[in-house]
């Protein structure tokens, strides 16, 4: 490694197959950024995995999740030194945050940068802590206000990374017949209260009666997959409501869908929504988070909530009575992905952005309150 690249010290909560953040790490080798990830926990019981068996390989990986914290600060500390650590990047492991101050007394080099997704998760440590943090990285302009809004500080160092995906993986699928005369509504995503699965299944169940050849898909793991499994089977829709559980590759189950339905109750940028317009596959999003800055009306999808179930019915008439209209939404949400959600462009600006934070003065004070300039 030559002396012009990074070293970075990534901390994540846990490994998730498919996170975001871990196929970021992953790039950046080839971006002149050397990146060691530690993990506090291990979930694995409630989401599948990523071994991360490249990292581990070049011995990048290291699992701090059966270890006390004294010997978890030990760990970093070694780390740091050895390693000779450039940049921190906070990634939600909420039992570091509060160590962020001792780790810049003790390397005054060292620089700190968080990224959040949403207003939510471990927003909180960021602003207990944020004195340490050197740069915020966001995905949206939504995010970038909150956060210039909620800090203490006069001009928070808030940077605008926005997310893409790879749009040769996700692509439309080019034989598909879509000359059938029915519908399929798809939901992909974590199980979990933000992400609304159950507000989907009530959808669902409100839209059946208004129109019975529909057909709803979903796919996702997490903690209220059982709680999903139980509704479903208590529901006079069950069977035009398919759960298929965690789904590795989110591409085979777009391909399945007219469009895709994001209800949540609250996001950030969500790249489910990238791959679906890759894939040619619209979006039907609450307008919640940065969601917004993702969907242009009519072009790749519409705003609509979850509960506005006389609207999204009144949508999907149309579809189905001028299979022309949703023809031309699908492709032109496939060329506003190729437009504006390039993974590649992505990948380069969070490079830039890791580097730029690394080399920056440092937001660290002196008791007096003057800033040190290392």
């Amino acid at each position: 490694m030559s002396k012009s690249d990074r070293n970075v010290l990534a901390l994540l909560p846990f490994l998730v197959k498919g996170a975001l953040s871990i196929e970021i790490f992953r790039a950046m080798p080839t971006r002149g950024l050397d990146i060691t990830v530690a993990y506090s926990e291990d979930t694995s019981a409630l989401y599948p995995a990523d071994d991360m068996a490249d990292f581990q390989e070049r011995n990048r990986l290291v699992d701090l999740s059966t270890h006390s914290v004294p010997a978890k600060l030990e760990v970093i500390n070694d780390l740091v030194r050895t390693r000779e650590i450039d940049l921190i990047v906070q990634v939600g492991a909420h039992d570091l945050y509060h160590h962020l101050g001792r780790w810049k007394e003790q390397t005054p080099s060292l620089r700190i940068a968080d990224i959040l997704y949403n207003e939510f998760g471990h927003t909180q440590n960021h602003f207990l802590y944020e004195r340490c943090i050197d740069g915020v990285i966001v995905e949206s302009e939504s995010m970038r206000e909150y956060v210039v809004r909620a800090s203490s500080r006069s001009s928070p160092p808030v940077r605008i990374v926005r997310s893409g995906v790879d749009l040769e993986w996700f692509a439309p699928l080019p034989d598909r017949d879509t000359s059938g005369a029915s519908l399929t509504l798809g939901f992909i995503g974590r199980m979990s209260p933000e992400k609304n699965p159950l507000g989907f299944v009530d959808l669902a169940e409100r839209l059946l009666p208004l129109d019975p050849s529909l057909r709803f898909r979903m796919y996702g793991g997490g903690d209220q997959a059982d709680a999903v499994r139980q509704r479903l089977a208590g529901s006079p829709s069950k069977d035009q409501i398919v759960y298929g559980g965690f789904i590795e590759h989110s591409r085979k189950a777009l391909h399945e869908f007219d469009a895709l339905v994001l209800p949540s109750k609250f996001d950030g940028r969500p790249a489910i929504i990238m791959e679906a317009n890759a894939c040619g596959v619209p979006v039907i999003a609450a307008p919640v988070g940065g969601v917004p800055e993702l969907i242009e009306e009519g072009i790749n999808g519409h705003l609509i909530a979850p509960t506005d179930v006389r609207a999204i019915h009144a949508l999907l008439t149309r579809w189905k009575h001028d299979p022309n209209a949703l023809a031309a939404l699908k492709q032109s949400s496939r060329e506003h992905a190729v437009q504006r959600f390039d993974r590649a462009r992505m990948l380069d600006d969070y490079a830039e952005a890791f580097k730029a934070i690394a080399g920056a003065p440092s937001s660290w004070p002196t008791p007096d309150g003057v800033h040190r300039e290392t």
